[in-house]
């Protein structure tokens, strides 16, 4: 019996030095890497807010994949707050949204 892996959708708000920089197409290129939907915007109060879904698996690469793209930019920002999301259906790509 083949079980389906379970998809998660995980909201991730990432703080520190991450809008002027590029931040979020790097988001893009992490969630492409790990297969993941979902979308990243910036924020009014600096932070930059991204919505990633897939496996737990991608969850853990898109994450590992931004801590390798965004040293180039210098180890200045954090994920300040990680919230388990209600997972969308028929979702496809990873965009990134205005505010």
């Amino acid at each position: 019996m083949n079980a389906q892996p379970s998809i998660e959708r995980v909201r991730y708000r990432f703080i520190g030095h991450v809008q002027h920089r590029g931040f979020r197409f790097a988001c893009v290129m992490a969630a492409e890497r790990a297969q993941a939907t979902g979308w990243v915007r910036n924020e009014r109060d600096g932070t930059v807010t991204a919505e990633a879904q897939g496996t737990k698996e991608a969850q853990l690469v898109f994450v590992r994949r931004l801590t390798e793209i965004v040293p180039g930019y210098g180890n200045d920002w954090s994920v300040g707050r990680e919230r388990y999301v209600t997972p969308l259906e028929d979702e496809t790509g990873f965009s990134v949204r205005r505010y």
